[in-house]
C-alpha cells in the first residue's frame, strides 16, 4: 500500500478531538509523547464519553501502530520545553481534501477529510469550524500530571 510520511510537532496537553481512519497509522517520536486513545466501538449513538479515553506514554524512538479501530488525535508533550515531534506514516492521501459525498448514514457526518472521521469536543476550534460534535464530558487536559 502506498504511504505518506509526515511530521506532527508542537505543544499540546488537551484531548480536543478524536479521529480514526480505515487503516492503521504508525507514530515514532523524537522525544517521549503521550497518546490519548479510545476504542471506536465505544462510540454510542454517534457520541463518545471522554471518560473512556486512556493516556499512554510512548518512549522516544518507539514505533506505535495505531489501529484503524483506535480513536486518537494530536500527541501530547511530556516536556514543556521540548514539546512533541512525531513522525506519522499513513496511507497515501489521508487527511487531504474531504471527498464530496451525500451523507447516507450517521458516520458520514463525521467525515472531516479523506480517510479521516473526526469527533470534536464542543469547546474546540474544530467544532466552531463545523466539525461533528461527538465528544461529551470533560475536554481532558493532562497539564497537571506533567
Amino acid at each position: 500500500m502506498p504511504i505518506q510520511l509526515g511530521m506532527c510537532w508542537g505543544h499540546n496537553t488537551k484531548l480536543n478531538c478524536l479521529e480514526y481512519h480505515r487503516d492503521s497509522e504508525v507514530n515514532i517520536g523524537t522525544h517521549d509523547f503521550i497518546l490519548l486513545l479510545a476504542k471506536e466501538d465505544e462510540i454510542e449513538a454517534g457520541v463518545l464519553d471522554t471518560s473512556k479515553v486512556k493516556a499512554f506514554r510512548v518512549p522516544a524512538g518507539a514505533a506505535v501502530e495505531v489501529y484503524a479501530t483506535t480513536l486518537h488525535y494530536a500527541p501530547c508533550h511530556t516536556s514543556k520545553e521540548d514539546g512533541f515531534r512525531v513522525a506519522v506514516a499513513l496511507p497515501m492521501g489521508t487527511n487531504t481534501e474531504k471527498p464530496v459525498i451525500k451523507p447516507g448514514n450517521s458516520e458520514d457526518k463525521m467525515l472531516w477529510a479523506r480517510n479521516k472521521w473526526l469527533l470534536a469536543h464542543p469547546e474546540t476550534s474544530e467544532a466552531k469550524n463545523g466539525a461533528y460534535i461527538g465528544l461529551k464530558g470533560a475536554n481532558i487536559d493532562i497539564q497537571e500530571e506533567l
